[in-house]
């Protein structure tokens, strides 16, 4: 049996004000087109289908053309949770209608906690969608107030979906949880409240023959090579430009998961982060085969002192500078913030503490003798 695990789309997100729904339209095509190329049994998409509760409308119609042409135009079941970002009631609206052989999307725990029940030449395979719940959520859910921690709410959910898997059938589960060990990016939301645990050991998944989950963004195992993250299928934050994003391949035998491959997937405008000179990168820029006109784009400035209109030089050469930064500025607010700790009797010590807080470091020794004389002739104008 052969497994497409995907995750944490956010569909409808942006960055820093610039829309991605076109971006994911197009990676959306490239999970149909993997689908079909690689004769997929199951689909599994592994929680934060959207960006917020409240969805765009468009996103929402991006979703449901996407499943309604999965459905339609391939044999593939299709196997979805809720994740943190995901408003449950909407994820589940229309669950009335799904076809319960081949569909199982889950919001809310109330809904479906049975499994979806596939077979192959080595026999059933059930598949468990666990959905992300909030820990009061699941209290009344389970009718449980020792539920206190997210690992507290995934242990119910799993008790309770083990209770609906066969005897003899191989067992796949879809969550959307923190393992413990896992790697994180700046973007992912926690799971808990300040100052809480909201890390599950992948000892929990004990008895599965495999662990689709979601959440984290960068692909990896979780404690072990069956429990997977496929990660998201684009970056959503500066510090995933240099990552490759992918699809998992899972194929499953009589014993359990016997492949795992990552279909890459082509973001049809990469993440980039550019360090420099602002003369350099604009130069850099204009030249033959740059990236700049295909690219979103962070860029790191590494000039000393005043620059006239960076980001509309940068921008005549990198259409789509999302963010920029200089390295050298100053640490605190206000115009005088360098010199507020600063004893003021004293100028050398006043102008050294000001470049330090600009651009990281105090003068030296020929930039300490000009100060030096520019002192002594203020001083000797004023006698």
């Amino acid at each position: 049996m052969r497994i497409l695990h995907t995750s944490d789309w956010h569909l409808g997100r942006t960055l820093a004000q610039e829309s991605l729904l076109d971006d994911q339209a197009q990676l959306l095509e490239q999970v149909f087109e993997a689908v079909v190329e690689h004769r997929v049994d199951a689909l599994i998409i592994a929680g934060d289908l959207f960006d917020r509760a409240v969805p765009r409308k468009e996103a929402v119609q991006l979703f449901n053309d996407f499943l309604a042409r999965v459905y339609g135009e391939t044999d593939a079941a299709i196997v979805a949770i809720a994740g943190n970002h995901d408003a449950p009631d909407r994820i589940s609206f229309n669950a009335a209608l799904q076809d319960p052989r081949r569909v199982l999307i889950r919001g809310p725990l109330r809904d479906r906690p049975h499994a979806l029940l596939l077979s192959d030449d080595h026999g059933q395979v059930a598949f468990s969608a666990l959905p992300y719940c909030e820990i009061f959520a699941a209290r009344e859910a389970f009718d449980d107030v020792g539920i206190t921690t997210p690992a507290n709410v995934l242990a119910a959910q799993l008790t309770q979906a083990r209770q609906h898997v066969p005897a003899g059938a191989r067992w796949v589960v879809t969550a959307h949880a923190f393992v413990e060990g896992g790697r994180i990016t700046e973007t992912e939301r926690p799971l808990a409240q300040v100052g809480g645990i909201e890390t599950v050991p992948s000892a929990m998944f004990d008895g599965a023959a495999y662990v689709a989950l979601g959440h984290l963004h960068r692909a990896q195992e979780a404690g072990a090579p069956h429990i997977r993250y496929c990660g998201s299928w684009m970056g959503f934050g500066f510090d995933e430009a240099d990552e490759a994003k992918s699809l998992t391949l899972v194929e499953l035998d009589a014993a359990g998961v016997s492949h795992v491959a990552e279909i890459p997937l082509v973001s049809p405008r990469p993440l980039r982060v550019v360090t420099g000179q602002l003369a350099d990168l604009v130069a850099a820029g204009r030249a033959p085969g740059a990236f700049g006109a295909g690219a979103l784009v962070k860029v790191v400035l590494t000039d000393e002192g005043t620059l006239v209109d960076a980001i509309g030089q940068l921008r005549a050469v990198y259409p789509h500078v999302l963010q920029l930064e200089r390295l050298y500025r100053l640490a605190a607010v206000g115009p005088g913030a360098a010199a507020a700790v600063v004893d003021r009797r004293d100028p050398i010590k006043l102008v050294a503490s000001f470049l330090d807080a600009v651009r990281g470091n105090g003068p030296d020794g020929v930039e300490t003798r000009m100060i030096d004389e520019a002192l002594t002739d203020l001083q000797n104008e004023d006698a």
